[in-house]
């Protein structure tokens, strides 16, 4: 669902090497209801763009967010082959 809906929106979700496979998000309350956490550096200083149910719903939060899309930027600089 929160994958077709970044589709929608031309937005990328992207992956990381993470315990929640996600970028910017973070299981911070494991039994909570929104035990994930949406996070940006903004400023010099991490800022939390809120709590979700699921990790996909918090990395649309990320991929919505300046920092998300310029990451996504960046990542599709970056070749996929090393020459």
């Amino acid at each position: 669902m929160w994958r077709s809906q970044a589709e929608a929106e031309g937005l990328t979700l992207l992956k990381a090497d993470n315990k929640t496979g996600y970028f910017g998000v973070y299981l911070s309350h494991p039994g909570r209801p929104k035990p994930y956490q949406a996070r940006v550096w903004r400023g010099g200083k991490q800022v939390s763009l809120g709590s979700f149910a699921t990790a996909e719903e918090a990395a649309l939060c990320i991929a919505r967010s300046p920092e998300g899309q310029a990451a996504a930027k960046q990542t599709a600089a970056v070749p996929l082959t090393s020459e």
